[in-house]
């Protein structure tokens, strides 16, 4: 992708166990481009939180991360490559060029600091400024988070918040250094449905003030629906769809994206039809995966002799739209 903020090439991370080695990323490659908003969906055990930890240099050992590169190019306009840098170089980036929002925030704040304490360290670890103008300046993140009375807020520990505000107070520590690229691990997931809807628009606002670009990670097809620009589609570690938010929800051809789009609730949905469908079994043990096509097992457009005997690599279906799948010319939604 000419002029992308950031581009992976052929990641693959690997965590070894007593019985073998568990590829949970493998031979991934995607861009996204500045104020770009990405969505990767798929369900747990996809392997999409393993991406975003890659990307911020966060797999511990024995993890290992492999990729051809990932170059982010940051504030100054020059391109780096980040497997390439220190730890130390690392710390820098994050916070600074890239920010993460964990999916929970209380295994993610310190319980024994106030809210106020850890977001004006994240501030005056990247900018020279004093502890009195970080606060300021954590107090005014705050305040355009929709927090009521952030002064006191920033006084509180984040036991003392509810849900939507310990995310909120993870939002603002995140954005508190204005970085380039924000990741969001699934951040609405534990919260209500009205708390939810408040964090997206909130994150649309935040992006389109900012300017910067979003890799959003998510389940949930509907919330894709509503921020995505691009949508990559993971299973057992690799992407098998990717394309413009229009062409996947228009106009997809992968069994699987079909069977994500099929299982998510609808108003009006007709009782009678009976349950809501889903897509059979679970993902696949990525240290016993079956040959040929990882979702063969569980996909009604299976083949014998085809799609458990040949591997399927992403094939160009569309303009920008690419899927993994041996039969995608004869699917339809």
């Amino acid at each position: 992708m000419s002029g992308a903020l950031l581009e992976v090439e052929s990641l693959k991370v690997v965590f070894p166990t007593e019985e073998g080695p568990i590829t949970a990323v493998d031979d991934l490659s995607f861009s996204i481009g500045p104020g770009e908003t990405l969505v990767i969906v798929g369900e747990s055990g996809s392997g999409k939180s393993v991406t975003s930890l890659a990307v911020m240099g966060l797999i511990a050992p024995p993890g290992a991360v492999a990729a051809s590169a990932i170059r982010l190019t940051g504030k100054d306009g020059n391109a780096r490559d980040l497997t390439r840098l220190s730890e130390a170089e690392m710390r820098l980036v994050r916070g600074g060029e890239i920010a993460m929002i964990f999916q929970e925030p209380m295994t993610s704040l310190n319980p024994v600091y106030t809210i106020g304490e850890q977001i004006i360290e994240a501030i005056r670890f990247h900018e020279t400024m004093s502890r009195r103008a970080a606060r300021a300046r954590a107090e005014e993140m705050l305040r355009l988070l929709g927090i009521p009375e952030p002064r006191r807020r920033l006084d509180a520990y984040p036991h003392q918040l509810s849900g939507g505000m310990r995310q909120r107070a993870m939002i603002g520590m995140a954005l508190s250094c204005r970085p380039a690229l924000l990741i969001a691990d699934e951040p609405t997931t534990a919260l209500d449905v009205t708390v939810q809807a408040q964090i997206l628009e909130l994150i649309r606002a935040l992006q389109k003030e900012l300017g910067m670009a979003v890799i959003f990670i998510t389940h949930n097809l509907g919330v894709a629906a509503e921020i995505a620009d691009r949508i990559m589609v993971m299973y057992a570690g690799q992407a098998v769809e990717t394309g413009s938010a229009r062409a996947i929800f228009r106009g997809t051809r992968l069994p699987y994206t079909i069977g994500l789009m099929r299982s998510v609730p609808r108003l009006g949905l007709d009782r009678d039809l009976g349950p809501l469908p889903a897509i059979p079994g679970n993902v696949p043990d990525l240290r016993r995966l079956p040959k040929g096509c990882r979702f063969h097992p569980r996909c009604s457009w299976f083949e014998p002799g085809l799609c458990d005997a040949a591997f399927p690599r992403l094939e160009i279906c569309g303009e920008g739209h690419l899927v993994r799948c041996l039969r995608w010319r004869q699917v339809h939604a």
